[in-house]
């Protein structure tokens, strides 16, 4: 009886904590802040790949935030300027295959039905070669250190904005 009673108390304690607003909301912001980061890692490692070079990512690069508006007004330099597009086209075709791709797709198949099988295909074969970036660039002694880095930056950039806005949700709703 003892025992069962520990667990109990356990078990309420565990329940207070999940349902509480303040960890709920820091939670959230965590999860928020290191979407952002897995996303920039990801547009590293695909500008990487478009680049040809064999660099490992060693830390999060915040001027990759900087990098549209250096393109649009054309301050971005012209060696760097298609990987750099390439690598924010990747990531906005990850993130709408993550959030938003039956709506994508229905919406280019009212286009264009081969539009949007186009679009799934392509987008896959993106994605795919996205994950090859991910891991080749990640940093690690042997393959498995950096197939794990590679699907926790990668889990992250998909998952991290639904994740953490819903906690964040979640918490407001629980005040």
């Amino acid at each position: 009886m003892g025992i069962h009673r520990v667990g109990q108390k356990l078990s309420r304690l565990h329940h207070q904590l999940g349902s509480s607003p303040l960890i709920l909301f820091i939670l959230g912001g965590l999860v928020l802040f290191f979407f952002v980061c897995a996303t920039l890692i990801q547009i590293q490692t695909s500008e990487y790949l478009a680049l040809g070079t064999n660099i490992r990512v060693a830390g999060v690069a915040w001027a990759v935030l900087l990098q549209p508006w250096w393109m649009v007004t054309g301050q971005a330099p012209i060696a760097y300027e298609t990987a750099w597009l390439y690598g924010w086209v990747v990531e906005v075709i990850t993130l709408v295959f993550a959030l938003a791709l039956s709506v994508a797709i229905y919406k280019l198949s009212d286009a264009n039905p081969h539009l949007s099988r186009g679009f799934v295909i392509g987008g896959a074969v993106l994605l795919i070669l996205n994950s090859w970036a991910d891991y080749s660039a990640s940093p690690g002694g042997s393959p498995l250190v950096q197939l794990l880095i590679a699907l926790a930056v990668g889990g992250m950039a998909v998952v991290g904005l639904p994740l953490g806005v819903g906690l964040i949700e979640r918490a407001v709703e629980e005040i």
